[in-house]
């Protein structure tokens, strides 16, 4: 019995050493790529002109990218992320002073990327940059509402009013690092940590790092 169980795990290390074989000989070049995300943000807390002030909790968010591989080693792509971290604000106002808000802001960020995979093979550190823009909702209106009226075919009349908030959209670049591997069957994991400067208005500028991990395909 012991010669078939030699057999038996020669035939696995075989089996084995032939699938590594197999992904350390994997290509990227000329393949598109497409990921889903989950990004887990730090907190951060940006001070402001005349004692105004940001503290933005931690947060879940969710990502998708894509890219193109020029080389094996190069690849160029565009990746799209959206949070819905909470906030504490103070705004210093001219009618009330200093005035706190407790609320859920909205950032969606859109980016052009370039990634250097250090090495060829199926696993490989890698190094990224990317510029692009970032957009933010405060979700906190910035006027009295405008209300809007229609006929409903189930309902009726109905009126509803609309807030305008305080948002913003602003330029934004990022640099990270991280590692990858190619499993096989065009199926990919990778994990990195981030770091995205927002170059808003009003001396406000957020600076937010997060890791994020993705599970992709190669086409």
């Amino acid at each position: 019995m012991a010669l078939p169980k030699a057999l038996l795990m020669a035939s696995l290390c075989a089996t084995l050493g032939l699938s590594m074989a197999s992904l350390a000989e994997s290509r990227r070049e000329g393949h598109w790529e497409t990921s889903v995300q989950v990004i887990f943000t730090d907190s951060e807390k940006v001070s402001g002109d005349n004692q105004s002030a940001i503290d933005i909790d931690n947060d879940v968010g969710v990502g998708f990218g894509v890219a193109y591989h020029l080389t094996n080693n190069f690849a160029l792509g565009f990746d799209f992320s959206y949070l819905e971290p909470d906030y504490k604000a103070v705004f210093n106002t001219d009618q009330r002073g200093l005035v706190s808000v407790d609320h859920e802001m909205e950032v969606n960020t859109g980016q052009f990327s370039g990634i250097w995979h250090v090495l060829d093979g199926a696993f490989t550190p890698f190094l990224r940059a990317g510029l692009g823009w970032t957009y933010i909702d405060s979700n906190v209106s910035d006027g009295p509402p405008v209300t809007g009226c229609w006929w409903d075919p189930w309902y009726g009349y109905i009126c509803q009013n609309f807030y305008d908030t305080y948002d913003d959209t602003s330029f934004s670049y990022s640099f990270g690092a991280g590692i990858r591997f190619d499993l096989g069957g065009g199926l990919l994991l990778k994990g990195s940590i981030n770091h995205i400067e927002i170059d808003a208005d009003n001396s406000f500028n957020p600076g937010i790092s997060n890791a994020r991990f993705e599970m992709g395909w190669t086409f």
